[in-house]
């Protein structure tokens, strides 16, 4: 079970943005953005964050909703939706247990999110409920990543570093894994540092053991075809082009039939 301290809440929320800086030129936004143009609206952002995607699809037009299972993650996308003068539909819910108020054409799932489900029943869960919340023919798009395993992280790296305009503080993000590669099980540590004038004045550290697991393309496509999805198919890296079980990040797609069972 995922350590309950790693929840993308306080600080993990807080700094999200500021760390990661500018994202646009990120190849998941045109790519998502095209398959919710060839899928239809209204769309769903799954695990929508702060508003990455979300936010900059409503400022072209987009009609589209976000959930995300961290509250603080929902709270600092309404902050800056409200600055760009736009109002999303916001919830607060973990993905395996969806409960909308409508449905949608296009649902997506960005940042390989449905790899947080290490549990296989909650990610068959997730499946289910993904497809009683989209229309006939509705279209599901999942990204995923295959992790290779390296003894080198096991180490401490520090893989970001910003710099907070409202006070000149550098905060620093460090990080560290190891793998259970026999149940394809990440177990992954985070250290927040804030350096002041030099010196570390703040020490914040976030643990979830596990943290994600992953599918090769054959395996996510298959939990897809059990869970009654169809036109099941996979692209390689954020292209239309098809992937393969060699490819280590892919898209899933598949659709919910037109003619459907009737979940209760």
């Amino acid at each position: 079970m995922s350590d309950p301290n790693y929840d993308y809440s306080g600080i993990i929320a807080e700094y999200w943005d500021l760390l990661r800086g500018d994202t646009s030129q990120w190849s998941s936004r045109p790519y998502f953005l095209k398959i919710i143009q060839q899928g239809g609206q209204p769309a769903l952002d799954v695990a929508c964050g702060t508003g990455r995607l979300l936010l900059d699809y409503m400022a072209e037009g987009i009609e589209i909703d976000g959930v995300d299972i961290s509250a603080d993650m929902i709270t600092v996308c309404r902050e800056k939706a409200e600055r760009a003068g736009l109002e999303p539909n916001l919830y607060v819910q973990a993905m395996q247990r969806l409960d909308l108020p409508r449905l949608y054409r296009t649902i997506i799932v960005p940042s390989s999110s449905f790899l947080h489900l290490t549990d296989i029943d909650d990610a068959r869960k997730a499946l289910l409920r993904f497809y009683v919340h989209l229309m006939p023919g509705g279209l599901l798009a999942m990204s995923m990543k295959v992790f290779e395993p390296d003894p080198s992280a096991e180490e401490w790296e520090m893989v970001e570093e910003a710099t907070r305009p409202s006070d000149g503080v550098t905060i620093r993000r460090w990080f560290r894994c190891s793998y259970d590669v026999p149940n394809r099980l990440q177990h992954t540590e985070d250290r927040y540092e804030f350096i002041k004038n030099g010196k570390v004045v703040q020490t914040e550290t976030f643990s979830a053991s596990p943290f994600l697991t992953w599918y090769t393309t054959s395996q996510a496509s298959d939990l897809l075809e059990e869970a009654e999805f169809v036109d099941v198919q996979a692209h390689s890296d954020f292209t239309f082009e098809p992937a393969t079980d060699e490819d280590t990040s892919f898209i899933v797609l598949a659709r919910r039939p037109e003619m459907f069972q009737q979940y209760e």
